[in-house]
């Protein structure tokens, strides 16, 4: 049972990371593309990629919570 929390603890740090870091560097290409100064594309590709990986982790876990309902 200790293994089971460990396991599903970093299976979310693992989406939200990855999930983050692939929205900030989507995000700052394209505010650097429409010409938006560095560290303005810094900082607003930093809060939506934070909001993303966010919601996309909550989402992750119901689903995470709702597949192993099933199986209880």
């Amino acid at each position: 049972m200790f293994e089971s929390w460990i396991i599903r603890l970093i299976s979310v740090l693992v989406v939200m990371i990855a999930v983050g870091l692939g929205w900030f560097q989507v995000r700052f290409s394209r505010l650097k593309k429409h010409g938006v100064e560095e560290a303005e594309a810094r900082s607003k590709a930093s809060v939506q990629a934070k909001t993303s990986a966010l919601i996309v982790t909550f989402l992750y876990m119901v689903a995470m919570v709702s597949v192993a309902g099933l199986f209880m």
